[in-house]
């Protein structure tokens, strides 16, 4: 069986948990206060067989209030069900629910028009005409429309026979964000406690896969775990693989420590961050521009942040446009280069756009080097958006120029990635920029720094040897401090090691010297040295003071 999310979107009381209810006979809305309102409150779920995959349903709510629980269920959807009602046609929070799926990168879905029953056929082509309208230029564009009335079972037959097609050119397309390359991480949408088995979270395994027994971590809060029990759609299972509904059972650990919008991930595989640089769309429809540093409510994975935006080129992003930005957030969270966000205003709460994680840990910088690294961040934002092995390599690429000179260990690579080890050293292979140091963990060094470095340090010795001509070099501790202030000694003589075999510098015991500089006499110097190499073999066991020296020698 093939395992596969799939999502609704769309207006309140348009029909969505009714079809979710339809299609699998499971009931999403689980909570008293929503039974007695009769409207969907927060994220539910549904499974079904259909003929070789198993479909995860996230049902999700369509009131505007509860637009942050419909974000915390959409984001590990690879299909989406758009969902309108055939009576209403499309309204504000089909507008608003259809653009959060585009910035996150929803790659296909379906059309659904519900309560087809309500109405006559030429007001069911209009309907039809005016989504088609709406999605025309996005992944909706030229998506299947299926009409169906959830209460008679009218086109349900239909909407299944769509599913299943859709859902093989997707498996084809292989865009289910599946990667052997990638640690487990899951951002966690529920926690509850079961009796006799203790915590248990659920979420959307977003990459990676998990075996029973394994153990976790926790992030933000640094806690760690082991995990005790896995289901999938309510079967145990030995392993969680990306793509899955799972439910984890999980042993020290408890339920008060837990919330939605933590991330569970493999053990020692990220790192919480608190700033993040992003490129941000906006959407045409924001109501107002995004100022440089505006306040704002960043949505990812399962969790809702407030944070402050830092424009790293212009002051002002209007609607409609992309630029790059720092985000700085109150609390931290858990993300990695590729992965997908929602911005929402701080206040009143409009979605105002999205983006793409673009460095989760970024490098501090002065206001002179942002230029530079905005045409960085240029050039690697294409990159990120796709998958595989150019990714890793591009991002790979980037971390170890940022790091330069200092380089940037295994580990540090594996948690700024999600890649796992061996998937880094893959991605090194053939990699000109990276230059390794073999040591426990390897360290990574950027080539054009240590270039970079050796021009520096050669002028900086050419400039000490004509100041200083008697002086045999420069010490290695003054060398370092002054390039090298926080690499060991064993990094520091990988680099003088490199620089010699390149022939720019000699390494002369405690001191250094530029490749070919000899110690320089003037000529009355020459003579001094003469004279006193003769006063010496006269007394050649009776070594001279300086002043008794300059004596003998008449000075």
């Amino acid at each position: 069986m093939r395992d596969v999310i799939v999502g609704t979107a769309g207006h309140i009381d348009h029909g969505k948990t009714a079809l979710v209810r339809a299609l699998t006979g499971i009931d999403t809305d689980r909570l008293i206060e929503e039974k007695r309102r009769g409207i969907t409150i927060d994220i539910g779920f549904a499974h079904l067989d259909l003929e070789g995959f198993r479909v995860g349903f996230i049902d999700v709510p369509g009131h505007e209030k509860f637009v942050k629980n419909m974000l915390a269920g959409i984001g590990g959807v690879r299909l989406l069900m758009l969902v309108v009602a055939a009576d209403e046609s499309v309204m504000p929070q089909t507008v608003e629910h259809f653009d959060i799926c585009r910035l996150l990168g929803i790659p296909r879905g379906i059309v659904v028009l519900t309560k087809r029953g309500l109405v006559d056929a030429e007001l069911l082509q209009l309907v039809e005409e005016e989504v088609r309208e709406l999605v025309r230029g996005s992944f909706l564009d030229g998506a299947p429309v299926v009409a169906v009335d959830s209460l008679t079972g009218e086109g349900l037959d239909e909407l299944r026979a769509v599913l299943r097609a859709e859902l093989e050119s997707l498996e084809r397309d292989e865009l289910r964000h599946r990667s052997g390359d990638r640690f487990f991480t899951l951002p966690i949408d529920r926690v509850f406690s079961v009796k006799g088995f203790g915590t248990v979270v659920t979420g959307t395994a977003m990459t990676g896969s998990l075996a029973q027994e394994e153990a976790v971590d926790i992030l933000p809060s640094s806690l760690s775990s082991k995990v005790r029990g896995i289901e999938i759609f309510g079967r145990p299972e030995p392993r969680a693989e990306a793509g899955q509904r799972t439910a984890l059972n999980l042993s020290g650990v408890a339920r008060s420590e837990l919330y939605r919008g933590m991330t569970l991930c493999s053990q020692g595989a990220a790192l919480a961050t608190s700033r993040i640089d992003v490129l941000i769309r906006t959407l045409p429809s924001a109501p107002a521009p995004l100022r440089h540093r505006s306040p704002i409510r960043l949505h990812v994975g399962t969790s809702e942040l407030i944070g402050r935006i830092y424009l790293l080129a212009d002051r002002v992003l209007e609607p409609g446009a992309e630029g790059f930005a720092r985000i700085r957030l109150d609390q931290s969270t858990v993300c990695f280069p590729g992965d997908r966000f929602i911005l929402r205003r701080y206040s009143p709460m409009v979605t105002v756009g999205g983006g793409l994680v673009l460095s989760s840990h970024p490098p501090r910088h002065r206001r002179r080097e942002r230029p530079a690294l905005v045409e960085d961040y240029r050039a690697l934002a294409p990159e990120v958006e796709r998958e595989g092995r150019e990714r890793a390599r591009a991002l790979l690429r980037f971390l170890i120029a940022r790091a330069g000179i200092e380089g940037i260990d295994l580990r540090r690579l594996t948690a700024l990635t999600g890649l796992k080890a061996e998937a880094v050293l893959a991605g090194l292979e053939g990699l000109d920029s990276a230059v390794r140091i073999e040591q426990d963990p390897p360290l990574v060094l950027d080539a054009g720094s240590i270039d970079a470095l050796g021009r520096g340090m050669a002028a900086l010795l050419k400039e000490f040897h004509e100041a200083r001509p008697l002086a045999p070099g420069m010490s290695r501790e003054e060398l370092k401090e002054r390039f090298l202030k926080t690499g060991g000694a064993a990094h520091f003589q990988f680099l003088l090691d490199r620089l010699a075999a390149r022939g720019l510098i000699e390494v002369r015991g405690a001191v250094v010297a530029l490749q070919g500089a000899r110690v320089r006499l003037s000529s009355d110097q020459a003579v001094l040295r003469e004279e006193i190499l003769g006063a010496l073999r006269d007394r050649p066991f009776q070594f001279p003071g300086v002043e008794e020296l300059a004596k003998l020698l008449g000075r």
